[in-house]
């Protein structure tokens, strides 16, 4: 099945190519370097040191790795530590997060002569796939020159199972070449032992970010409420991550909440930058009072602050009393991560589409710490209620954060064994 997959791409690539330089020509960083694709990675010092080559699809994949990419430099200040990624802004991420890896470049395309290539100038020691993103041709290629390959943090719904298992064998054999499968929660572990795999070789350890996270104290919120122009007796949620479709309904919701709460200020920040136009002339045809987080200046935000910069939200939250997050509401959705705004004691809000993060989001709402909001209605009913009773808010409050915080520990842990693994002639694992 791998040698049908290994001649399909050489096939396709005909036409894949082509096309992939052409996308290629909208994208901020992908054309400048364009040959990363094609196997030329910028090329690594002749020296005996290991290395260990981590993959970070995009930037939630970049921000699970930094603190075990970290940990694992600091223990061993000699290893050459090199990362790839697929997106503008996992690129753009890894740059500013990831200061230990000696080189930083876009992935290949699977293709067998690209990864060939790719693999002739890194010759890894030690392959990590962070969270998810897997190429079947690749992690062949790796099987068969003896490289161990390892999940860190890894995350596969049962969703991605049945499209795995409708193309017959090759996910399965591919999966079976995994030397270790740390996935987050046991809904994946459950979703990857379904293929197939070994269960000697598939653990359970808590979610990585719940270690990459640090509570806002109360200065630095100060602060930031200062930057953003807000008034100290301006309640404050935040919409994260929202998706298409979703905004309809939240602004909906919103517009209901200020009859009651006039200086009520919703921070809505969406997942891809790329619509922050789209959003402010939605905003303007509702006649829906506005600034971009750009642009605040010394204005004084009344309404809605539009979230038109990358890298804040995580931060943002501390500002606020109760956050909603994108990819729930509407199909297929599958949900974003409730961990960065329970970090900040955010009482969260969901839609009922959360198949990627059911595992957390199922035990935060057994603790009352999140809700599932099924339309507007919900949305605005449950922040109001929230909002109007701030001794349980307050008590919420802290127990999001102490949920967050007694998961954490795991960076250290792995951060060993991956250690182990580059040191050992034989595989150690935790």
């Amino acid at each position: 099945m791998t040698l049908i997959y290994h001649i399909f791409s050489l096939l396709i690539s005909i036409v894949i190519v082509p096309l992939f330089i052409l996308m290629s020509c909208f994208s901020k960083h992908k054309l400048k370097f364009l040959l990363h694709h094609f196997g030329f990675a910028p090329p690594q010092k002749k020296d005996n040191r290991k290395i260990l080559w981590l993959y970070a699809l995009s930037i939630g994949e970049v921000k699970s790795a930094k603190q075990v990419l970290k940990q694992i430099k600091e223990k061993d200040p000699s290893l050459r530590i090199v990362v790839s990624v697929t997106t503008d802004s996992g690129y753009e991420s890894a740059l500013k997060h990831l200061k230990m890896a000696e080189n930083i470049f876009f992935q290949p395309l699977d293709c067998l002569p690209f990864t060939w290539l790719t693999l002739k100038k890194i010759k890894p020691d030690l392959y990590i796939i962070m969270d998810t993103g897997f190429w079947p041709g690749l992690i062949d290629q790796l099987h068969k020159k003896n490289t161990p390959i390892i999940l860190l943090n890894g995350r596969i719904s049962y969703q991605s199972v049945k499209a795995y298992l409708k193309i017959g064998l090759l996910f399965k054999n591919l999966f079976q070449k995994f030397d270790r499968l740390y996935m987050q929660n046991k809904n994946s572990q459950q979703a990857v032992l379904s293929l197939g795999v070994n269960p000697e070789k598939v653990k359970v350890v808590a979610d990585l970010k719940f270690d990459a996270l640090q509570t806002m104290t109360e200065q630095e919120t100060a602060q930031l409420k200062n930057i953003f122009k807000l008034k100290t007796n301006s309640p404050i949620w935040i919409a994260g991550s929202t998706h298409p479709g979703e905004e309809t309904i939240i602004l909906e919701a919103h517009q209901q909440l200020k009859n009651k709460h006039p200086n009520l200020i919703l921070i809505l920040a969406p997942r891809r930058i790329e619509r922050v136009e789209e959003l402010a002339k939605f905003l303007e045809k509702k006649k829906i009072s506005f600034y971009r987080r750009s642009s605040l200046g010394k204005n004084t935000p009344d309404d809605v602050i539009l979230l038109d910069t990358m890298g804040e939200l995580t931060k943002l939250y501390s500002l606020g009393q109760v956050a909603f997050i994108g990819r729930s509401m509407v199909k297929p959705g599958g949900g974003h991560s409730l961990i960065e705004p329970l970090s900040q004691g955010l009482i969260v809000l969901h839609g009922p589409h959360i198949e990627n993060i059911a595992p957390v989001a199922n035990e935060a709402n057994r603790l009352g710490i999140a809700f599932t909001v099924y339309n507007a209605k919900d949305i605005q009913e449950k922040v109001q209620t929230l909002l109007e009773h701030s001794s349980n808010r307050i008590e919420l409050s802290a127990k999001a954060k102490s949920f967050v915080n007694d998961r954490k520990g795991t960076t250290d842990k792995m951060a060993i064994v991956i250690l182990n693994i580059l040191n050992s002639k034989t595989k150690l694992f935790y």
